[in-house]
């Protein structure tokens, strides 16, 4: 099941990929929303290969998390592939410099299932896909107002 998503940002695309890359933001985000995470091996520079570990709670249960960053091409792509329980997730983000100062950002979350529970989980998503998209959409927006304030902080 793919879900696609974009989000036009008034920044430069060094400025939005710094953004979109931080990792230590997104990390403190799903911490905030009850994901139980930690870096495998430690790393401070994110690099392809660099990963996670951890748990999340879906659909009422504590199921395990591994995340690795498989591609990091600065500024033009970066992919992380996660399996939580029995599905595979790859969640893909390209920026396209429209101009100097505006980046479009496309995020293309790939799912699949490889046990009954995790097809169980799948149907619950496809039925509540507008909601998904709804979700996926309102956190590039987030991020992409973040990349315009650090572009405004840059600019004076």
């Amino acid at each position: 099941m793919k879900f696609k998503v974009s989000e036009d940002v008034d920044a430069p695309a060094d400025i939005t990929w710094a953004r979109f890359t931080d990792f230590t933001g997104i990390e403190a985000e799903a911490k905030g929303r009850g994901a139980d995470l930690a870096r495998v091996g430690n790393w401070t520079q994110a690099a392809p290969g660099c990963g996670w570990r951890g748990s999340v709670s879906v659909r009422g249960r504590v199921r395990p998390l591994t995340s690795e960053i498989s591609t990091m091409e600065a500024p033009g792509r970066c992919e992380i592939q996660t399996t939580v329980g029995g599905m595979e997730a790859v969640y893909e983000m390209t920026f396209l410099e429209l101009r100097p100062d505006m980046t479009r950002v496309q995020v293309v979350l790939d799912m699949s299932a490889n046990t009954l529970s995790a097809r169980l989980a799948l149907q619950t998503l496809k039925l509540a896909r507008g909601r998904v998209m709804q979700r996926l959409q309102g956190l590039l927006a987030r991020q992409g107002n973040l990349a315009e304030d650090d572009y405004r902080r840059a600019q004076g």
